[in-house]
């Protein structure tokens, strides 16, 4: 039977398409949730050592892992980087505990690669094997797109130090995403955990001006720049 694409995160690395592409994969980006990249009923989530660690010190990794099991019959976490670099972070030990919750309590299987190409490749067999994932689960699963709700908490999570708990509870406290984007930094003290630091900085990211790469010449609109 025909393969079915390989659903690819849009947020994900431009680069690993690339990739994907040299080594003959067809695949689609889109908007998904959970999960980085779907293949019928595999839910994959990738991380770099440095994600991985930081969800675990958030603790929103035991949160991101548990969704991606509930969605997906077959869920699985790629762990990207070199792994004797695991002694460099400050906690070694909890990174590790980490690993193994995963595999043994959690049961979803962590799968290592030293980089992206690793990352692509591993991808590749995947998606050259489907035949017999599909036979082995006799689905194929179709994605599931981020509901409107999700999509609310999504925006709110772009902010500093903002995880998932911490979204719902602005987006509760004030009702949508444009009142929390317009809300002061007294109102926002005002929701459980957000303290001066990150209503700060929630208030300065939401009003700063976008500059972008290419920032104005002054004098440069009449084209009389460097006359």
């Amino acid at each position: 039977m025909a393969r079915i694409p390989l659903v690819i995160d849009s947020n994900e690395p431009e680069d690993i398409p690339e990739r994907l592409r040299g080594l003959g994969v067809d695949f689609e980006v889109r908007k998904i949730a959970p999960g980085d990249y779907v293949l019928g009923p595999v839910g994959i989530e990738r991380k770099t050592l440095a994600d991985f660690f930081n969800s675990l010190v958030r603790k929103r990794l035991f949160e991101q892992v548990g969704r991606l099991r509930e969605a997906y019959p077959q869920p699985l976490v790629i762990l990207e980087g070199d792994l004797a670099e695991i002694s460099a972070f400050r906690h070694p030990q909890s990174l590790l505990g980490a690993l193994l919750a995963l595999e043994t309590t959690e049961r979803v299987p962590v799968l290592t690669t030293a980089d992206k190409d690793q990352t692509a490749l591993l991808l590749s067999v995947l998606w050259k094997r489907q035949d017999k994932a599909a036979a082995e689960y006799g689905l194929r699963h179709k994605p599931k797109e981020m509901t409107l709700e999700q999509r609310q908490r999504f925006l709110v999570e772009g902010f500093p130090n903002v995880g998932e708990t911490l979204a719902r509870s602005l987006l509760e406290h004030f009702g949508s995403v444009r009142s929390v984007l317009n809300a002061s930094e007294e109102d926002l003290k005002k929701v459980a955990k957000i303290g001066e630091v990150k209503a700060a900085e929630i208030v300065r990211l939401a009003t700063a001006r976008y500059e972008g790469e290419q920032r104005r010449i002054d004098g440069d609109e009449d084209g009389t720049q460097g006359l």
